[in-house]
């Protein structure tokens, strides 16, 4: 009739966001069948990654529209309330297909306990002041012969989650959450600076990777964040001690950001570089020095992460099957060369604006990834913050693709794994140098 009304059109950003909650709460059903990696059926693997990539791809879709949003009170209020929705669930759950919280309560608790995490190996012996809690989480723990691997910064945190909840690993999600708290005022900052917009803060905050790694695993990756964008906004502001103090204890997270101090050094001005550089060693030098004492030591495990550490890196598994397993031996210092001459690229060019800075701490992270013979989706917080602000599609995709890496706990054996390791792993970066292609091709074209 011609009087009835056209039915209205949902929203594509209504449709994301439907889809992404409702894939969230698929993958909390599963929770419990994925909570022990060793004994997790292959089925619920698969529907986990597969629930896990359609809601990336979901948000994916949504990044226009999401950069789009109009800053108005309820937008914020209600991207705010989205993000939360899709992270507090999360806390009633066990870590899925992960074990590192484990480790970081049993460093907590040394901590609490005035015991040096790196002093010896939790193989050593139980020490009587963890008592049967301590024993308890013992008996889970993973790689027992190792000393811990994390610097001091990442210990301050397991010891503040152990004082909110001990042995707990809601007090790890407490902490970690409070970080991409901290993130989102400094990211619209940083932001406004650079004269980019502000809403891609929501891309960033809606991201449905960050509630697996971040909120479920509790992955101390996501200090990284506030610090390194932090360390951003103060270098634009041309404050030299308090970008050497940042980037110091982002050094004390993961090691990898030393490589943006020749970075950071050549944005400032040549009034700031002594502060910045004495601020930089000094705290460098505070959060790595009982780590880096002990890494000669047959059982550190930062020397045998160093060493033997390759999972979802498909390249270097090629390299290991045709030229043989020694080969990553060759392999691991020119790919820390690589890196380390990409930083210094990247510093080498004269600073222009805001973006420019930023695209610079985004090529030395995301190469940092991609050069790692480890490469975990909880690594790419290392550069999906950056991805994110600049709007860059091609390393936001990741988000969406390296889900695909849980696949590992579903190609077992001597038959399986290669499959995986030569094949699947191949995916997330196969789907990067696609885009970049694509976009390298599309300039070119351009008159």
């Amino acid at each position: 009739m011609g009087g009835e009304l056209a039915p209205r059109k949902v929203p594509p950003l209504a449709i994301s966001a439907a889809i992404i909650a409702l894939t969230q709460l698929a993958m909390l059903a599963l929770a419990p069948a994925l909570a022990d990696e060793a004994t997790a059926p292959p089925l619920p693997i698969f529907l986990y990654v597969a629930l896990a990539v359609l809601g990336g791809a979901a948000w994916f879709a949504a990044l226009g529209a999401l950069e789009r949003l109009p800053m108005r009170p309820l937008v914020l209020l209600g991207v705010f309330a989205f993000g939360l929705a899709i992270r507090l669930p999360w806390f009633s759950t066990l870590p899925m297909l992960d074990t590192d919280a484990l480790r970081y309560l049993w460093d907590g608790a040394l901590a609490a306990h005035g015991i040096s995490p790196w002093a010896a190996p939790p193989a050593a012996g139980l020490p009587p002041e963890l008592g049967t809690a301590g024993a308890a989480l013992l008996d889970r723990l993973p790689f027992t012969e190792l000393r811990s691997i994390y610097p001091a910064t990442a210990q301050v945190a397991f010891l503040l989650a152990h004082w909110i909840l001990p042995w707990d690993v809601t007090g790890l999600r407490l902490v970690i959450l409070g970080a991409e708290l901290v993130t989102l005022p400094l990211m619209a900052a940083v932001l406004r600076q650079a004269g980019l917009p502000i809403m891609r803060v929501a891309i960033w905050w809606c991201c449905p990777l960050l509630p697996l790694v971040l909120t479920n695993a509790a992955h101390v990756d996501a200090l990284l964040p506030p610090l390194l964008l932090g360390a951003v906004l103060l270098t634009l502001r041309g404050k030299g001690i308090a970008v050497g103090v940042l980037l110091g204890l982002a050094a004390g997270v993961k090691l990898w950001p030393v490589l943006l101090a020749p970075l950071f050094g050549r944005w400032l001005p040549r009034s700031a570089w002594l502060g910045a550089l004495i601020a930089f060693g000094a705290t460098t030098l505070l959060v790595l020095a009982p780590l880096l004492a002990t890494i000669t030591a047959p059982d550190a495990g930062l020397n045998a992460y160093a060493r033997f550490w390759s999972v979802n890196n498909a390249p270097m598994a090629w390299a290991e099957a045709i030229l043989g397993e020694d080969t990553g031996a060759i392999l691991r210092p020119l790919l820390g060369l690589t890196g380390a001459a990409i930083a210094l690229a990247m510093a080498w060019r004269a600073p222009t604006d805001g973006g420019a800075l930023l695209r610079g701490v985004l090529v030395i992270a995301a190469a940092t990834f991609y050069l790692s013979p480890a490469q975990f989706p909880w690594y790419a917080v290392w550069f999906l913050p950056f991805a994110a602000v600049l709007g860059c599609r091609a390393l936001l995709l990741p988000a969406v693709l390296l889900p695909i890496y849980y696949l590992f706990f579903a190609f077992t054996g001597p038959v399986l794994r290669p499959i995986f390791a030569q094949g699947i792993a191949a995916i997330h970066l196969a789907g990067v140098v696609m885009m970049l292609g694509q976009n390298l091709i599309r300039r070119r074209a351009k008159p």
